[in-house]
């Protein structure tokens, strides 16, 4: 091996102790310019960029002191700024190089014109005096365009040797890492979160390139031998597929905080470095909290749960957490969204009188903990909507969630659910639209664009975006349900039928699936069946919590008002987190034109 300096000249003895700055990405970064800008200043004025020769292959490096010595030594000096003045002849740059401060003109009487800078202040001047606000966007959009969002993908890291013991620790290591990620600069940067890095995880760099243009693939290995943790992470470059960076790093895996930050900000360093203009490298969003390692592994294990949407194993290891720390936030966040959803449709393990009490109180000691707990504001939100009927409280929740964490997919979903409710159906719509360029091989987020449509009466759209859904996730019982629904409206009975039967079976008769089967063997002049998922809701009911709403749902088929009035009353002192949805889901047009149905969307906050 030997070190060698930058073509363009030699270089002295490296500074002694000082630490290096080890790719183009680091040094890119510390220079606050991109990396071709870099690699031309070495190239053309000679930037002091080393080089470590390993076979036939040269990894580059870089001393501070030097960058900054050459950076001083090319900047103009205030004589200079004084004698040249403004008309002086501007500078001259290599063709594609932008206009920067440095490196300064070779000559030092050439000087960049400031004539754009007059033009500024000028057009700035005239905002200020409310004579071009019309157009005051197209003119900052014209002068500083903007940059185009990078895309991280990360794929799921293996673990070294395999062992079935610790795929869910490493799975839930990654998925960490992916959130922490998308904190860093979510406007320039873009990580595509956890379940599509599961789902499209084994495909080639040439297909993540041109399916989800991702610019970046980080790759990476876990091994854990005792109390000793090794994560090895690499960062390749889709344009050509070469490696822009690697590292590995080692500590006692009761540090495993340390080390999973430490990685997060150094590859958030080596991107940073693409992106100009951009932050100087520092730290990431990363883990704030104090916690004891083996209740960050149950979190982890929890996450992973979650994000398969299996609430009872998430629910146990996020309780497993708060038991070796209680002040645990995140893992009280998460148990709080586990309370709610088992008290919501079509889950129903709960009651929401139980439910909620426990998913606030958990939402609300988290923010005791961590004032910016994304997650525990979409709980308080969810509730305000659904149980509180406190519409504006909601809204203020979600936006909240979304400010402190705008990567955050849950905030995006449930604010446009939100959104839904309240008959602001586009911009519900538009929700879901950033939420799935965030994750876009989510079924579930899928399937709620479908969702959507329905409420939106776009049934063909509803029908054609679900059977997509089903097409990639033919297990998955949401999107039957809303297929089911949108064949409804459109009077397409019998593939309603077929569709709520399936789903019905595939559910073990949920009473959500009852109601909604009952609903539509009515609806198609099945009265007798109808009936018979009456029964069966009751019978259900007497072992296990069945909302009212259900029943609600089979009397509106059969035109029994007054019996459906009765149940959406119970419904309403039930808490029915679905009772809010009435107001823009077609199943409730036959009601609207009675005053008990006007009555009850003004109790529930809804116009």
């Amino acid at each position: 091996m030997s070190d060698a300096p930058s073509p363009t000249g030699k270089l002295t003895e490296p500074p002694a102790n000082e630490p290096r700055l080890e790719s183009w990405g680091e040094i890119a970064s510390y220079l606050r310019r991109d990396i071709r800008t870099v690699q031309r200043w070495e190239h053309l004025y000679g930037l002091p960029v080393r080089r470590l020769r390993i076979g036939k292959q040269d990894q580059v490096y870089a001393y501070r002191s030097e960058l900054d010595a050459w950076v001083r030594k090319r900047q103009p000096s205030a004589e200079d700024d004084v004698v040249n003045g403004e008309n002086d002849a501007p500078e001259k740059h290599a063709p594609g190089e932008s206009s920067e401060e440095f490196p300064g003109p070779e000559n030092p009487k050439e000087k960049p014109t400031a004539w754009w800078k007059v033009a500024v202040l000028g057009l700035l001047l005239l905002a200020g005096l409310g004579w071009i606000n019309p157009v005051h966007d197209r003119i900052h959009d014209l002068l500083f365009p903007p940059q185009k969002k990078m895309l991280l993908f990360v794929r799921p890291f293996a673990s070294l040797p395999p062992d079935p013991d610790q795929q869910l620790f490493v799975k839930g290591l990654k998925d960490e890492m992916i959130i922490q990620l998308g904190k860093v600069n979510p406007k320039q940067l873009g990580v595509f979160a956890p379940t599509t890095s599961d789902a499209e995880g084994s495909k080639s760099i040439a297909d993540l390139r041109s399916g989800l243009q991702a610019d970046y693939v980080l790759e990476g290995s876990v091994r854990r031998a005792l109390d000793q943790l090794r994560i090895d992470a690499v960062l390749i470059a889709t344009k050509d597929g070469s490696q822009a960076w690697s590292k590995s790093y080692t500590g006692d895996a009761r540090n495993i905080l340390k080390l999973q930050d430490n990685v997060t900000e150094d590859v958030a360093a080596q991107i940073r470095g693409t992106l100009p203009s951009s932050n100087p490298p520092g730290r990431t969003a990363g883990s704030e909290e104090q916690v004891d390692s083996r209740a960050y592994e149950a979190y982890l294990e929890g996450r992973v749960h979650w994000f398969d949407r299996d609430l009872l194993r998430s629910k146990e290891s996020y309780e497993r957490a708060l038991k070796i720390d209680s002040a645990y936030s995140r893992a009280r966040a998460g148990l709080a969204m586990i309370f709610l959803l088992l008290g919501q449709s079509p889950n129903d393990a709960l009651p929401p009188s139980q439910s909620v009490p426990l998913a606030r109180e958990a939402a609300e000691k988290a923010l005791q903990n961590d004032a910016k707990n994304a997650d525990a504001y979409c709980v308080l939100g969810n509730i305000a909507q659904s149980y509180d009927h406190d519409m504006p409280a909601a809204e203020r929740y979600f936006k909240k969630a979304i400010e402190l964490d705008p990567t955050n997919v849950t905030a995006h979903e449930w604010y446009g659910y939100f959104l839904t409710v309240n008959n602001r159906l586009p911009e519900a719509l538009q929700q879901t639209k950033v939420a799935l360029e965030l994750d876009p091989a989510s079924p579930l987020l899928q399937n709620v664009q479908g969702e959507i449509y329905y409420y939106k009466r776009d049934f063909d759209a509803s029908i054609q975006q679900e059977l997509k859904t089903l097409e990639r996730s033919p297990g998955f019982l949401y999107p039957k349900i809303w297929l089911a629904s949108a064949y409804r409206e459109k009077k397409m009975y019998q593939e309603a039928l077929n569709e709520f039967d399936l789903a019905r079976k595939q559910s073990n008769d949920s009473p959500a699936l009852l109601g909604l089967y009952g609903h539509a063997l009515a609806i198609a002049r099945d009265k007798a069946g109808a009936q018979q998922m009456l029964a069966k809701l009751d019978q259900t009911s007497r072992t296990r919590y069945v909302p009212a709403l259900y029943f609600a749902a089979v009397y509106t088929g059969l035109g029994d008002k007054d019996q459906t009035f009765h149940s959406l009353e119970k419904a309403f002192t039930e808490q029915d987190d679905r009772l809010v949805y009435l107001g823009v889901d077609p199943i409730a047009d036959p009601l609207r034109s009675d005053p008990r149905f006007q009555q009850m969307m003004k109790r529930l906050g809804l116009r």
